[in-house]
């Protein structure tokens, strides 16, 4: 069976492995002082030579031709060259997630640590996936791991740090994996693949990197599968046939239109690709990576190793038509058409209003609306009924009928008293806000989780210059509102949202009227309230 390419080019001394120069440096001054500590703890992202570094510390330890103030193995001694057959007694590897139980750790880790190693110098314990262990095991573990044997080291490894007790880590020194950046993975795989007699397109190589989201493994394990096609000059053509296929011309084109505040075209981009029968999920993926490379673009980032020399001209371009802010705005249409979900016969909808929102964005920013009237209305004892105010998500169950159905010229009423004067233009329209509302309340949900409760009684009643003001139901949730923690939190919510920072004022419009004017519309519809 042949070796896969992350196993046959595993790095057998320090000066091989990608990145992670910090974690290199300090074990390697470790062992040229002879000062390596008795427990670490190797924690990242998969992939990125945890487990590696860990065997070439031990095999270092090991090494029978290693001189003081040396730190790389001699990969010529008998015992390395067991290491790298695999038939060195003296390192034990432990799967955690297969031997989670306290008897396991017990009987291949306590009781073995006690006695001296069969040959070498240490007896080196690597435990992967430790996160896997159970409480007891954790508890069993601290006595051996804060005063193991002389002749005892642990190193721990593990993708998933939050997991790790704190007593667990307090007992060992914390090393933190990187990501391998393209910069660097890149030229490590043309180095494999010609040394396995392939050429290989630099676009290729770019692809592979980006698919594999800085683990090196992966992107080892794909350049395998691209070997594997039996071509000795390997072209994207190629590639493409066991690759994912990349939307990456699409994605260019898509956002150059948003950028340009043409959403006829981008629409039409849109719907072509999934008649092709694109993946939308994954069109929607590959779009937040690259308006997020866009963005950091219009900072002045010029780190882009991801694309190739063309597409980095575009997205150079298209930062500086979209700017920090059109950017961010885009983003968040996207993550929200993300998470949305559509009719399996049009599942390009989410994309469409993502775009329709981002296009519309830059009309907002650049004319704001002006407010036909000049002059406040009188308060009149007997409100009209308003029309029916539709909003993007409907409403829950658990939400009062009133809301679907908002008093808004009562609430002008009420609040006339309050802000006399001529009004200022809208920094944005009402509709907009009212059909975001939901959107600000799950961000303020994330810090909060009784604001949220109020926000539900009230709703977005007019906007008046920078001045936002809510229409709450309840006295409470008004007096709520007024908190300056809680104001704060909504008008944060808010200027993430829309872009637009504003102060909130909440009014307080009673019950018993808001009943009255539904019970009122209702009953002209020819129903009831019961």
């Amino acid at each position: 069976m042949a070796e896969t390419l992350y196993r046959k080019y595993r790095p057998q001394c320090f000066s091989d492995v990608a990145e992670q120069e910090h974690v290199l440096r300090t074990i390697q001054q470790q062992l040229a002082k002879n000062t390596v500590a008795h427990a670490y703890l190797f924690s990242g992202p998969r992939g990125t030579g945890k487990t590696t570094i860990a065997r070439l510390l031990a095999k270092a330890l090991n090494c029978e031709n290693r001189k003081a103030g040396e730190s790389e193995p001699c990969n010529t001694c008998s015992a390395c060259t067991d290491f790298a057959s695999g038939r060195f007694m003296s390192c034990i590897e432990i799967d955690a997630a297969s031997q989670t139980g306290v008897d396991n750790v017990r009987d291949n880790i306590i009781e073995n640590a006690r006695f001296a190693p069969s040959r070498g110098s240490f007896k080196v314990f690597i435990l992967d996936e430790v996160h896997m262990l159970s409480g007891s095991s954790f508890n069993a573990l601290l006595k051996t791991l804060e005063e193991p044997p002389a002749h005892a080291i642990f190193i721990l490894a593990t993708t998933e740090l939050h997991k790790i007790p704190a007593t667990i880590a307090s007992r060992c020194q914390r090393f933190e994996f990187h990501r391998v950046p393209p910069v660097v993975m890149i030229p490590r795989l043309k180095k494999i693949s010609e040394a396995e007699g392939f050429t290989i397109e630099d676009d290729v190589l770019a692809q592979i990197a980006r698919l594999s989201e800085g683990c090196l493994r992966d992107a080892e394990s794909l350049l395998g599968q691209v070997l594997a096609l039996g071509e000795k000059n390997v072209t994207l053509a190629v590639a493409s046939l066991v690759l994912p296929m990349t939307n990456i011309a699409v994605v260019t084109d898509i956002v150059d239109a948003v950028a340009a505040n043409d959403a006829q075209t981008a629409l039409k981009i849109v719907g072509t690709f999934v008649a092709d029968g694109g993946s939308i999920k994954h069109l929607i993926e590959e779009l937040l990576e690259y308006v997020r490379t866009a963005m950091f673009a219009a900072f002045g980032d010029t780190t882009m190793d991801a694309y190739d020399a063309k597409t980095i001209e575009r997205v150079k371009a298209a930062g500086s038509m979209l700017g920090v802010s059109r950017s961010q705005m885009l983003l968040d249409a996207l993550l929200s058409a993300r998470t949305r979900s559509s009719l399996p016969a049009i599942p390009q909808i989410p994309l469409e209003i993502a775009i329709l929102d981002a296009c519309e964005k830059k009309t907002t920013i650049v004319s704001a609306p002006v407010v036909a009237h000049s002059a406040p209305k009188p308060s009149v004892s007997t409100p009209s009924v308003p029309p029916s105010r539709i909003v993007e998500e409907p409403a829950t169950p658990d939400e009062p009928i009133r809301y679907d159905f908002a008093p808004i010229q009562q609430m002008e009423s009420v609040a006339a008293d309050q802000s006399v004067g001529s009004a200022e233009a809208p920094i944005f329209p009402l509709e907009e806000i009212v059909n975001k509302w939901e959107r600000c309340i799950a961000i303020i949900a994330e810090d909060n989780v009784a604001l949220p409760l109020v926000l539900r009684g009230a709703i977005p009643a007019k906007v008046e210059g920078s001045v936002v003001t809510l229409s709450c139901a309840y006295a409470f949730h008004a007096d709520a509102l007024k908190e300056a923690k809680a104001k704060k939190l909504v008008e944060d919510a808010i200027e993430k949202i829309l872009q637009q920072r504003v102060s909130i004022v909440s009014v307080y419009v009673p019950v018993k009227e808001t009943s009255d004017a539904v019970t009122d519309f209702v009953s002209q519809l020819g129903g009831s309230l019961t």
